[in-house]
């Protein structure tokens, strides 16, 4: 019979990484889903835009302001902005302090203030590398900071026309990116909302 396969027995790089693989298929299923957090985020890398051609394939996305039914939604993607400009985003028109949504789990890489978008927020999905941006806010809600964990369905913020919407133009400004670095938030490949939040609504 041969001896116990232990440390002291694991001298060669082979033998030690047998040894660790060992280990690992020794931990019963439950235990690890029991010590996993509930909201993982995926590492990234720097093929990551690659690694699937439709990244939101399937994906169970959340209409991201409250009481808006997916029949009301219009697809303003390609509508002309300024600068010769395409939106690149979906215009969520309703009134003032309504609720913003979390439209998936994530996590907020980006709280910010500017000309265009006002009160925005960016938030990463936990693949690592879809960006969901909120702009217009009017404000946000309470605990909402930078590096925050967020669920599917949580209110994130409010509803306004900050930015560059328009005085009582109040709406929110969604838009999706895929990210080719997750540092770089403000850039990405683009992606039309419209359909997206059209089909997981009316599954």
């Amino acid at each position: 019979m041969h001896p116990p396969f232990t440390p002291r027995t694991a001298r060669g790089p082979l033998a030690r990484a047998l040894f660790a693989a060992a280990l690992v298929l020794a931990v019963p299923a439950h235990a690890v889903a029991q010590a996993a957090p509930i909201v993982r985020f995926a590492a990234w890398s720097a093929d990551a835009s690659t690694e699937s051609p439709s990244p939101l394939a399937g994906r169970a996305l959340l209409i991201p302001v409250r009481g808006v039914r997916a029949e009301q939604l219009r697809d303003t993607y390609h509508d002309g902005r300024s600068e010769g400009r395409e939106h690149l985003a979906i215009d969520i028109p309703a009134p003032r302090g309504t609720p913003v949504l979390a439209a998936a789990d994530g996590r907020v890489i980006k709280l910010h203030s500017g000309s265009r978008g006002g009160t925005a927020l960016y938030q990463l999905d936990p693949d690592g590398r879809t960006r969901y941006y909120y702009a217009h806010l009017d404000g946000y809600a309470d605990g909402i900071t930078e590096g925050a964990v967020v669920r599917r369905g949580e209110v994130i913020g409010y509803v306004g026309d900050t930015g560059n919407a328009g005085p009582g133009n109040y709406h929110l400004h969604f838009s999706i990116a895929i990210l080719s670095d997750p540092h770089r938030w403000w850039e990405g490949e683009n992606l039309d909302p419209y359909p997206v939040l059209r089909a997981a609504a009316t599954r």
